[in-house]
């Protein structure tokens, strides 16, 4: 019987850090501030009616669109390697301005106005590397710009 209660507890435990090391790693790469502007990074983004991927879709946005962070959803998706938060945004199409939900993952981490070309920022994939000198695995982010 105790045996039973260790094996139930550390199953517990394992599934809570788990749950941590998502959200750990979702607001470390894929974190994004309220009522900032943010620009959408993938081609044909999705947005849709709530922050789930069987929701309705509204409409998609290209790579560069301007959107608005209205809100964070706590829901984390993980797609592939990469696990990031649902928005809630804002964003203007021609004189029409919508709303809706997109995943965090479809987001530019990062962009720069340079001479008139806009330069966007972010992560296409994650991929374990070992290193000889470290006998952990290492989490090794892979950009593109």
């Amino acid at each position: 019987m105790k045996t039973l209660f260790t094996v139930l507890f550390l199953l517990i435990v394992q599934i809570f850090s788990a749950q941590e090391e998502d959200y750990e790693y979702a607001n470390g790469v894929f974190h994004f501030e309220e009522n900032k502007t943010q620009k959408i990074f993938t081609d044909w983004t999705r947005v849709r009616q709530s922050p789930n991927t069987n929701a309705q879709i509204l409409d998609s946005l290209q790579t560069n669109q301007p959107i608005v962070i209205l809100k964070k959803e706590e829901t984390i998706l993980k797609l592939g390697e990469r696990r990031a938060n649902w928005y809630k945004i804002s964003y203007q199409k021609g004189d029409k301005t919508s709303e809706g939900y997109v995943w965090g993952g479809n987001l530019a981490v990062g962009y720069r106005n340079k001479n008139g070309y806009d330069f966007l920022f972010g992560l296409t994939k994650t991929v374990n590397k070992k290193d000889k000198q470290y006998p952990e695995i290492n989490i090794q982010q892979i950009s593109q710009l």
